[in-house]
Order: structure tokens, then sequence, then C-alpha cells
């Protein structure tokens, strides 16, 4: 954690330098604070004055005295101070030193919470650009609540750790170094025996720190789980509904929730025993120190093994300072119990980021040379293409493929055949296995990703639309677009008559996912983002598998503008769109089975003359009906 903390927190060193100094300052203020009491307490009760121990506060004590009255001067020994005096410069030391520590504990907290907010933006920044760049094979193991957790929870805890514990953690560490030292010019004896509790106490912390990491780290997983979740019941609520699944769902995730609740109770009371059982120590320490300081005092001299304590060698302001020191001393101690617990969410949030971070993005190892952007024809070659989603299923089984340019190919085949992994291949999303895929007789690995995937328009039957406004949208696919290019793109998927009836235009706004728009007007907003991608290859999954007969028909218009001069791929089904089409191509079981043209595949009464008697078989049943 400490060395993950050390590299995000480049940029901030210079001012994390200076809240550490501020630190050692407002740790010293805190060290001198108590003397003060203990030059009044001294004074008051055994008339001893504080230059006699500190003979360079003579001259200040001799300022002070002279804001006496003259009537208890002239009462004061020669070489003396006045009470009035030396009370005067005591209280007004504490002031200092409490105003002191009060501006720079300020300070501090503003430092700490400038860099925990500015390592939070720039983690959470660096952990969603490196989701952007997993494979799409990584990102298909996860849970999609688990990485929100990731990049919201995990992160919120190790801002904590900055803004709340770092500096609580230093100033506790100098504080007991500088109360032993303080405490051993005290008196070393009493010293000796108020330390023997800390191996104790660190033990403890060491035990506990371990075994609340662990059950904390638990505890982030189970809420990632119960997040998951919750977005995917919300994100399908429709279907929950409509398959009256209201009871089985809450079953489920309150299965989660009582999984969750169990780790973080394991947790909770980990923490609720640890925090207790060190102020225990403590009392017990404070009270065992209080009471030989009093025996001390009052009695007798003290025996303990190798230590004597001598009655009388201790004033009662001393005493009094020594026990405030040792309150001190403990309670860095006592603070540990809090920071533990904040050091334990976060060293669990860095490992959980750190296992996010560690995976190998897509590869794109040309992306520094081809700054220039990369202008394609459109000839699509596989040649031998092997591929797999596991080691032990294969999807695609020897494919050999060429399509010329301006060529328009359709997929079909039962579900499961490799169709649409056929086409991901073509965009990297997975890689091949075996053989190669070439787009104008280069290897497709040859090119940056960014500029094979900036030749390709992708149109998914999901019509995937962004928050925002429609413009926004649409701009998706040339983002320095202007006005008049993105209307023009408008007017030919055929939805700007719709876009102009809207009060707001084209800066209507778009809710989540586009649910305030229906499927049709959904896909063409997407084939108006394509028009104005204008890449040279167009794939297109079921572009009209939601659609009913009337917006079928405007978005099919739309689609023979958008697939003119372009080397088109489409995975469908309808007969509409698969007699346009230069050759369709059947797959089975990851091979290539059967290819021609509508009328040839008729003809052969082969594998396709199947599917689409049957097809038509289920059509007129249902006409009947």
């Amino acid at each position: 954690m400490v060395g993950f903390l050390y590299r995000n927190l480049k940029g901030h060193r210079l001012i994390i330098l200076i809240a550490t100094m501020m630190t050692c300052l407002q740790v010293m203020a805190d060290l001198l604070a108590p003397f003060p009491l203990k030059f009044i307490i001294d004074k008051v009760k055994d008339n001893v004055d504080p230059s006699l121990t500190y003979p360079f506060l003579g001259n200040i004590l001799d300022f002070f005295d002279t804001l006496d009255t003259t009537h208890r001067l002239m009462t004061v020994p020669p070489g003396k101070h006045s009470t009035f005096g030396i009370i005067l410069f005591a209280t007004a030391m504490l002031l200092i030193f409490n105003q002191i520590s009060a501006l720079l504990t300020y300070l501090q907290m503003s430092i700490a919470t400038i860099v925990g907010q500015n390592l939070t933006l720039s983690l959470r920044r660096q952990l969603f650009g490196h989701l952007q760049l997993l494979p799409l094979g990584w990102h298909s193991r996860q849970k999609k609540g688990d990485l929100v957790q990731r990049v919201v929870g995990d992160i919120t805890n190790i801002e904590k750790l900055v803004t709340d514990g770092l500096i609580d953690l230093l100033a506790g560490i100098l504080t007991v170094l500088g109360v032993s030292v303080i405490m051993l010019l005290i008196d070393w004896r009493f010293t000796m025996l108020a330390i023997l509790l800390i191996p104790a106490l660190f033990l403890l912390i060491l035990k506990y720190t371990f075994s609340i990491k662990q059950a904390t780290k638990k505890a982030s997983w189970a809420t990632g789980q119960v997040a998951h979740i919750a977005s995917e019941n919300i994100g399908a609520i429709t279907e929950v509904k409509a398959f009256t699944m209201e009871q089985s769902e809450a079953k489920r995730f309150a299965i989660h929730t009582e999984k969750n609740r169990e780790v973080a109770l394991r947790a909770g009371i980990l923490q609720a025993q640890f925090t207790p059982l060190v102020a225990i120590m403590v009392a017990l320490g404070t009270t065992f120190i209080i009471g030989i300081g009093a025996y001390v005092a009052a009695i007798s001299d003290f025996v303990f093994w190798f230590l004597t304590i001598e009655q009388g060698r201790l004033t009662i302001g001393t005493l009094v300072v020594f026990l405030t020191y040792l309150k001190m001393l403990y309670q860095p101690m006592r603070n540990l119990s809090k920071l533990a617990s904040l050091a334990t969410l976060a060293a669990s949030g860095t490992e959980r980021l750190q296992e996010v971070l560690n995976q190998t993005p897509e590869v794109d190892k040309h992306f520094e040379v081809q700054k220039k952007p990369v202008h394609l024809r459109g000839h699509i070659t596989y040649e031998n293409v092997f591929f797999g989603y596991t080691k032990d299923q294969t999807v695609l089984k020897g494919i050999h493929l060429h399509i010329p340019a301006g060529r328009k190919i359709a997929l079909v085949g039962l579900s499961g055949s490799g169709k649409t992994t056929l086409v991901n291949l073509l965009l990297r999303f997975y890689e091949v296995q075996h053989g190669c895929i070439k787009i104008d007789s280069v290897n497709i690995k040859e090119f940056a990703l960014t500029s094979l995937r900036q030749n390709v328009s992708l149109m998914s039957q999901d019509s995937v639309l962004f928050e925002g406004t429609l413009r926004n949208n649409i701009e998706i696919g040339q983002p320095d677009a202007s006005l008049d290019q993105i209307i023009n793109a408008a007017k030919k998927a055929r939805i700007h008559d719709f876009i102009m009836s809207m009060p707001l235009g084209y800066d209507t706004p778009v809710y989540e996912q586009g649910k305030n728009f229906s499927c049709g007007q959904r896909q063409r907003i997407v084939i108006a983002r394509a028009i104005l991608r204008d890449a040279p290859i167009l794939i297109l999954d079921e572009p009209t598998a939601n659609l009913d007969v009337e917006t079928e028909a405007e978005v099919m218009h739309a689609l023979s503008i958008l697939m003119a001069n372009r080397t088109v791929l489409i995975v469908s089904h309808r007969l509409n769109i698969l007699g346009s089409m230069d050759e369709i191509l059947v797959l089975r079981e990851g091979k290539i089975a059967e290819r021609g043209t509508l009328n040839e595949l008729r003809q052969k009464n082969g594998i396709f003359a199947c599917m689409l008697a049957e097809k038509n078989r289920y059509n007129s049943n249902s006409n009947q009906c």
C-alpha cells in the first residue's frame, strides 16, 4: 500500500512535505503546552521559579514581572520572580501554544483534504481509463457491481486514509517519540515503568490489524456482489415484472445482503473488540503510574527491580506534567485503533484496485507509430481462422473467406454457430488464436486499434445511446463534426424531422440508455451516427430485430443509404434484408456450411432452405392464429 500511494501521489509530494513540516511544528507546540502548567503549580505550591531549571526564561519573566503591581513586587525576594508574572507568562504561553496547534491543525487538514480529493480524482480517472482499455474477454468474466464498487467504494476508502489517517499517524509517531524524550528528561525511572506497556500494545495492534484487513477485504467483495445484483435487477426491471419475478429477485437479493451483513459484522466486531482492549490496556498503564506517583509523593520511596524512585525527587508540578505527558504518550496508541481500521480498508482497496490495474490492456503496439488516420478500402480476408472463448470449446474452425470492397455479406445460422464472433474478431474485440484476418491485404494486428476501429461502423440490435443530448449521440461518429454535418446525417437516417419536432431539437436530453425514445427512434439515431462516421466497413447485428413492420420500413430506408458503397457484414434472418445481399454465408458449428445468393441457397435445398422452410411454417401458423 505504501508503494501504491507513493506512486500515485506524484505531483503532490512537495505539498505533503509542507504538511509534514507543519505536523512537526504542531506536535512541538503540543509537547510544550504542558510546561506552563508545571510552572504555575511549582510556583504556587513550592515557590519554585521556572528560571532555576530553565535559566533562559529569566529575561522573559523579568518583563512579565513589570506587569505586576508595585505593592506585590516589593514583597518578591531578590533573585525571584513574582507569582503574578509567572502565572501571566504561563497562561500566555499556554494560549500561544494552543493557538499555534489549532492553526497548524487547520492547515494540515486542509492540505490533507486537497491531496485526498486530488488522489481520488486521479485514481478514478486512472482506473476507469484502464477499464476502457481491457479486452472484452476480461470484462465478460467480471460483475458490473463489483467493478463499480472498486471505482467508487474502494477509492473512497483510500481517500479516507489520506484525509483522516496519514496526518494523525505521523502526528502520533512524532508525539510518541517527543513525549518519550521529554519523559526521560523529567524522570527516566517513571518513563521506564510507563513504556512497559507499549510492546504489548503493539502486539495487540498487529494481531487485530491483520484480522480486520482480511475481514474488510471480504466485506468489500460482498458489497460489490450486492451492487451487482441490484444493478442487474434494476436494468431488467421490465422482465422482472413481466415474469412476476419480484419475490424471487427479492429473495436472491436478501441472500446476498445477508452474506454481506455477515462479513461486515465480522469486521465490525473485530473493530469493536480492538478499540476497548486498547483503552483497557492504556487505563491499566495510567492507573499504575498514578498510583506509584502518589505513593512516592505522599508515603515513601518506590523500589521495583533495579529501579528506585526516591521520595522528594518529584515536585507536584513535575508529577502533574508527567501524568499529562503520559496521557499524550498513550493517546496515539488509542488512536491507532481508528487508524488501523482506516488502514485496513485502504489496504484492501489498494489490493482490489491493483488487481484491475495489473490486467493487461488490449495490445496496441503500433499506437505511437500510426499517428495519421488510416483510410481503408474494405477488402476483408479471413485465412484459416480458429477461435474459442475457452480452451475446451472452439467456436470458429478454419474459416476461409474473402470479401471484396463494397460487397454486402449476410451471416445466418443457428444460435451459437459463430456469426457474432466472426464480426467481433474483425474489430479485434478478441484475438484470433490461429490464422489471421486481413483488411486490404494487411494483417489487422498491424493496425493501431484506434485506426482499425475508426474504419468500421458497428450497429447492434440494442441501439445503445448515452446520456447527454441527441446531438452528442450522433456526433460520436465524428466528434469534430459541424452541426450541418450532423443534420445532414440525421436527414439521411430519416430522423431529422422527429428531432426538430422536439422542443429542444438536437439539444433534447437523452436519458439512461435512451429510454425516453422508441426502439425505431433509437435505431435511426444510431444509423445517423454511423452515416456521420462514414467508415468503409459496416457491421450490422440484427439491426431490425426489435422493430414493428412500419418502423422497420423507415429503418430499412435509412439502412439502404448507410450501406451504399460500403463493405457490409450483416447478421440477420430478415428476408427483406437478405434479398438485397450480394452473398449469404450459412454458418454451422463454427464453419461456413453454405454460401450463395438467396435464390441459389433456396434451390440447393440445404441447411438454409430448411431454415427458411421452418421460418415460413412458423409465420404461416402465426397468421392462421
